[in-house]
């Protein structure tokens, strides 16, 4: 059973991505663009490489989720961006396949006078992102550039050559052109459709989608690494077949994908939401659905997105009810509500085992979830959480890692004088 196919997760981040903010829509893709015609016209590169440096180059920014460096990033001359440049160094290095390439992600805001100051084997590649991505900043602000422009920061932000190779790149790949008329696309899909990725690739690349996007909470991240695992623990106990378990794994990873359009104040407000706000935390199942259903396989796509229907069709979006709905979905519902009410909250400390308890049979009993998952669960409760804990340390640690990582190179930026992009 394939989860996806190689040219499919790729596609499936892309369009994630695009959906991070307004002002970064398809940005990632034209930067990534812009540095594969400066790579194919340069002509150094094994076709390994290439898919290597172009990818990374598409993943730029997804460190950006810490949206308030977004104002700065969007401008040319740039400063404070060490953030998503950390973030997304780290997500690629600690969640990706791409580990051995992240740090032109790292690099990609420092300017070639400081480069020679790192020790990295990138230093090129993450000039040549430095570029692209400045010169599509152009384009975003305005229809067309006069490259000539950039001639000014030669051996300062940008070297001679990397600019000569734009220059000749665009004068015979028409690079802006095929940007402004949307034909860069057709280029790219053909160039990624040539990738391929082992299974564990695949899954390292969801693993790093989720994670990256959960960043903007991190209650909703732990909540995604715990609903995997409990869901996980109960299939096992009710002896899912191998096709039923493994549906069920992919879609409790990808159950919560569309909160990458829910605002940061509803999925933190430290409350009881309001009717208006609910109505927009509850649009995040219809936003999975609109990110996943071109990519995905439609048994795991009915289980992502049904999380929240219940057995008396008083669930949402659709209002499903028993006759509807599989055992594999019905566990995940459960496996959510379990994760949700023993996970710390901005408005919410964990709750103790009786009251989920309590909480999960009071809604059994009213018709609400199903009684088959429920009796594993209350018969095995101690046993599926001592699992799910042993199972997700190590995830959740790493998480949480980030953070120190972060504020490691974030400080050893600062000690060493590095001006990102700034005048």
């Amino acid at each position: 059973m394939n989860i996806l196919t190689d040219k499919n997760v790729i596609n499936l981040i892309r369009k994630s991505l695009n959906l991070i903010d307004k002002r970064l829509i398809h940005h990632g893709e034209r930067v990534c663009y812009i540095l594969y015609k400066m790579l194919q016209y340069k002509g150094d590169y094994s076709k390994n490489e290439l898919f290597s440096f172009v990818i990374t180059a598409l993943f730029h920014d997804i460190g950006a989720y810490k949206n308030e460096e977004i104002d700065n990033m969007i401008q040319f001359e740039t400063s404070d961006v060490y953030g998503h440049s950390i973030y997304g160094y780290l997500f690629l290095k600690e969640f990706s396949p791409l580990k051995d390439v992240s740090e032109i992600v790292l690099y990609h805001h420092l300017d070639y006078s400081k480069l020679s100051l790192v020790d990295t084997p990138y230093k090129v590649i993450a000039e040549y992102l430095h570029l692209a991505d400045r010169i599509d900043i152009s384009l975003i602000n305005a229809e067309t550039i006069n490259v000539s422009r950039f001639n000014k920061y030669e051996n300062e932000k940008f070297s001679k050559e990397s600019l000569q190779i734009f220059c000749e790149a665009q004068e015979t790949y028409e690079i802006i052109q095929n940007i402004n008329n949307n034909n860069y696309l057709k280029e790219l899909d053909q160039f990624f459709e040539q990738a391929t990725f082992t299974s564990e690739e695949i899954d390292q690349f969801l693993y790093m989608l989720i994670c990256s996007i959960d960043f903007r909470s991190e209650f909703t991240v732990m909540h995604t690494i715990t609903t995997v695992s409990v869901a996980d623990e109960i299939g096992k106990r009710l002896k899912l077949s191998e096709k039923e378990l493994k549906s069920l794994h992919y879609g409790a990873l990808l159950h919560d994908i569309g909160k990458i359009t829910t605002p940061i104040r509803i999925l933190e407000a430290p409350r009881k939401l309001t009717d208006p706000e609910m109505r927009v935390m509850r649009n995040h199942v219809e936003m999975s659905e609109y990110i996943l259903k071109d990519y995905i396989d439609s048994e795991i796509l009915e289980i992502a997105i049904r999380h929240h229907e219940r057995l008396d069709g008083s669930g949402y979006p659709k209002g499903l009810d028993k006759t509807n709905l599989t055992i594999p979905q019905r566990i995940l519902a459960i496996a959510d509500m379990i994760s949700a009410l023993c996970g710390k909250r901005s408005y919410k400390d964990e709750f103790e085992r009786n009251k989920v308890l309590d909480i999960l049979i009071r809604d059994t009993n009213a018709g609400k979830l199903c009684n088959i998952v429920m009796e594993c669960v209350i018969h095995y409760y101690d046993e599926i959480m001592n699992d799910m804990y042993h199972q997700t340390i190590n995830q959740l640690n790493a998480y949480k890692g980030l953070k120190e990582q972060y504020k490691t190179i974030h400080n050893r930026f600062l000690e060493s004088n590095f001006s990102l992009s700034s005048e």
